[in-house]
């Protein structure tokens, strides 16, 4: 049984003569990595929080993707379980055999050929030579050198060099296995025939960490995610949920949107409505649209036609009405739903509110993930509509099947009409948002019967 334990860990590195340089002092001003710290009586001494207190517990089964942005302490995190870095404080508890894939080929010597740097990189990944050497038939096999494997390894392409290496490491029995995303496979036809392999050595290690900036290894390859930031961990939990706060946190702040709404007016203006009823906000107002969620889909119209397929934002009680949204995908997501929400607006010398809830409809898109590109419709008919004469506000929204982590939202941001309802003469005399089917009887204010009264003539 293999376990990785950290708890409040700590790692430091202290930088020496930073004081005294300004060139130190402007690139510690624009770091993008752990926190700066300076120490002692006059300030003297300069110190990298490579990592701040890392509390982490990994078990049997466990496939953690690490993810965050350039400096974030990712491959420090790494090298800390793998021995390499020591921490300053806190606990490490590591059971299992460790396996660091950071280098395609450990201890390289160009002079040794490859059966000599076989046997050499074995041993610092902790072999023993009998081990390595009942490997070799297999690793010549896989790596596919030939003759090469007897010549120096200066001769070798970098290529070589690469299917050597990986061919040596996947040969391991992994147990803790650690991944950086810059440990490579060599030429594409080499990298297409490892992908088994490696698919194979994943599977037999007991517990994965990889480093990584792509959400798509992440996705595919882990089942637990961290997302690091200034060498902290900030959030842990699945991998989607994980997934989608990177992408927030990394690009909100860059997502200014001046470049994206000057394109969009452009589109708008280009995309004038075919047609009475369709309404196009595709770059309508997208700085109100991104604040309250992540832009990962889009909206891109809305039609509203009757019965007969005119568009048209005015009906009267018992008439159908077709409501079509469009949409598109700008990143992949893991899920896909909609929300639909109706409001009463506010009648003059009415209620304090400005506005009423009517009515919700929340219906699931897609259960499975949605690549970036993919265009889609959602038609909703709302027939014989029981809604009474008034002014019905929309709330549109994509969000997910639990409903958290909207992915874009129409509503008075983009000026969407109202669903006008008329009155007919069914309804003169009757307030309120819904009409109801009722039955109607009174009893006991009858008019009273005429009395006549017989008088004698005289």
């Amino acid at each position: 049984m293999a376990t990785v334990i950290l708890e409040n860990v700590n790692v430091d590195f202290p930088i020496y003569g930073a004081q005294q340089r300004s060139l130190h002092k402007a690139i510690f001003k624009r770091a993008t990595g752990g926190s700066i710290a300076r120490e002692g009586r006059n300030q003297e001494r300069v110190t990298v929080k490579a990592l701040s207190d890392i509390s982490l517990t990994l078990h049997d089964g466990d496939r953690l993707g690490l993810i965050g942005h350039n400096g974030s302490g990712k491959s420090t995190l790494l090298k800390l379980i793998a021995g390499i870095y020591q921490p300053v404080s806190g606990r490490i508890k590591v059971d299992g055999r460790v396996t660091p894939l950071f280098d395609a080929m450990p201890g390289l010597d160009g002079e040794d050929s490859g059966y000599e740097n076989i046997i050499t990189s074995g041993m610092l990944i902790g072999m023993t030579r009998e081990q390595i050497e009942a490997k070799i038939p297999e690793i010549e096999e896989f790596c596919e050198l030939g003759e090469y494997l007897s010549l120096p390894v200066r001769t070798y392409s970098t290529g070589m060099t690469m299917r050597l290496g990986f061919a040596l490491v996947t040969a391991l029995e992994p147990g803790v296995l650690l991944m950086d995303e810059g440990f490579g496979t060599g030429d594409l036809r080499f990298a297409e025939r490892a992908e088994a392999r490696m698919n194979d050595f994943i599977g037999r290690s007991r517990i994965m960490v990889l480093a990584s900036h792509s959400d798509n290894t992440i996705r595919s390859m882990c089942n637990k995610a961290v997302l690091m930031n200034a060498g902290r961990i900030v959030a842990f939990g699945p991998v989607d949920d994980v997934c989608e706060q990177y992408y927030q946190s990394v690009h909100f702040a860059k997502r200014t949107v001046e470049v994206e709404e000057n394109v969009a007016v452009l589109e708008a203006k280009a995309e004038a409505p075919t047609e009475v009823g369709e309404i196009s906000v595709r770059g309508v107002n997208l700085e109100d649209r991104l604040k309250r969620t992540s832009g990962a889909v889009r909206f891109t119209s809305v039609i509203a036609k009757d019965s007969t397929g005119k568009g048209r934002w005015e009906y009267q009680p018992g008439e159908t009405v077709n409501l079509r949204f469009e949409y598109e995908v700008l990143r992949q997501i893991p899920r896909l739903a909609f929300l639909f929400r109706l409001y009463l607006e506010k009648k003059e010398g009415l209620a304090a509110e400005s506005t009423q809830y009517v009515t919700d409809i929340f219906e699931n898109i897609s259960l499975e993930p949605i690549e970036a590109g993919v265009r889609g419709r959602i038609d909703l008919t709302l027939p014989d509509l029981k809604l009474m004469p008034n002014n019905f506000l929309l709330y549109v929204c994509l969000t997910r099947p639990e409903n958290a982590g909207s992915y874009d939202v129409l509503d008075s941001n983009v000026s969407l009409p109202a669903l006008v309802l008329k009155s007919n003469s069914a309804n003169e005399g009757r307030l309120g948002a819904v009409t109801l089917n009722y039955e109607f009887q009174s009893s006991g204010a009858e008019k009273p019967a005429t009395i006549s009264v017989a008088v004698d003539q005289i």
